[in-house]
């Protein structure tokens, strides 16, 4: 099972509009009749209907008097927007100010990050974003595109991480970027500015697979629905729920949830991995091969899942086949320094002193031409 995780990076997610369905084959599409609203309305999950008073409500990013008082105290002499956004970050990290601590496990709201003093990236980025906006700073939360990482817990749940930070607005200067887990170079890509209410969601997605890995499934349940009607076309929220409804036994259900969710995002690698899973243990052969075939035709077109695959092979002294994924990473994507600096490196190991000298040389032209 596939659990996107806002975890050691930020967030938390398990593991659009034109529905996915009409892009698969006649044969391949959801063949049910459960509805979306009966997903998300407990009546089958829970027994009885959800009213929106059942569902967590929480001030996500409030700013308490505590919080205030630090602010005045470390910030109020500032005269000007850059002056207020470096004070802040510095009362923020410094062990004279908060010194707060990054913690993977702990997704907080803004006042609890404060009073607990640590908090992963997502609560980091509430905890920025309220005060931020408090000393009436322009402040944006930015998703940073990373290579792909994946790790599994204990319970065979697929994670992959994700990273946010925040982004403060200095008015025809650099801006500044806040952030409690710097992610190095090597391993950035691009960023994306985020919907303060996309955000908001991240929160009840992460707590809902929280409770989830911890099998409280009436909790996980609410918590995953307050997700969607927060940003009901996030796709991860619906495959998560999907999910969920798998380890409740509700197989029916959760087959429509990843459908769902394909809907909104026909690219959703968690889902369709999910839906390859669900019929390979239903013993559809069929339906679960063509899933999974997705699910590595994805993979495969992407550059970046070519160059992590070169990077584990190199890693494990498997030089020919690190040269293969790099080469094929150049042929989707040909302007990328860092792909060139890795076939220099696998070059070098195999003693190809020429060829890596040529590839690295590539490599810091294309550093150059991107400044």
């Amino acid at each position: 099972m596939k659990v996107k995780k806002f975890q050691n990076y930020s967030i938390v997610l398990l593991v659009v509009l034109t529905s996915a369905c009409k892009t698969l084959p006649n044969q391949y599409v959801y063949p049910g009749e459960i509805s979306k609203y009966e997903l998300i309305s407990g009546v089958t999950f829970l027994g009885s209907a959800l009213n929106n008073k059942d569902l967590p409500d929480i001030d996500v990013m409030a700013v308490s008097e505590e919080m205030s008082a630090f602010l005045e105290r470390h910030v109020s002499n500032a005269s000007n927007h850059e002056t207020k956004a470096k004070k802040l970050s510095n009362a923020i990290f410094n062990n004279d100010g908060l010194g707060l601590k990054y913690n993977p496990g702990l997704t907080m709201t803004a006042i609890e990050t404060f009073d607990y003093g640590a908090g992963n990236c997502l609560s980091f980025s509430y905890l920025v974003f309220a005060m931020a906006q408090d000393l009436g700073l322009n402040v944006q939360f930015q998703e940073i595109d990373i290579l792909p990482e994946w790790d599994y817990t204990n319970d065979e749940i697929y994670v992959e991480s994700r990273h946010i930070n925040v982004r403060v607005n200095l008015y025809g200067k650099n801006d500044l970027i806040v952030d409690i887990d710097s992610v190095g170079p090597d391993r950035q890509l691009n960023y994306t500015l985020l919907d303060e209410s996309y955000v908001l969601a991240l929160f009840y997605g992460n707590e809902a697979a929280e409770y989830l890995l911890k099998q409280d499934f009436e909790s996980s349940f609410k918590y995953f629905v307050k997700a969607i009607k927060t940003d009901y076309e996030e796709s991860s929220f619906w495959t998560n729920l999907g999910v969920l409804y798998r380890r409740d036994g509700y197989e029916d259900h959760a087959e429509k949830a990843y459908f769902t969710a394909l809907s909104f995002n026909p690219k959703d690698k968690a889902a369709l991995n999910n839906l390859s899973f669900l019929y390979t243990e239903q013993g559809n052969k069929e339906r679960a091969d063509y899933f999974g075939q997705l699910v590595e035709k994805y993979q495969e077109s992407n550059p970046y899942f070519r160059y992590v695959k070169a990077q584990k092979a190199m890693e494990e002294n498997q030089y020919n086949l690190a040269l293969d994924h790099i080469n094929q990473a150049i042929r989707q994507k040909d302007n990328e320094a860092r792909f060139y600096s890795l076939k220099g490196t696998i070059f070098a190991a195999i003693g190809k002193k020429r060829e890596a000298e040529r590839a690295l040389g590539i490599a810091e032209q294309l550093k150059i031409e991107a400044l």
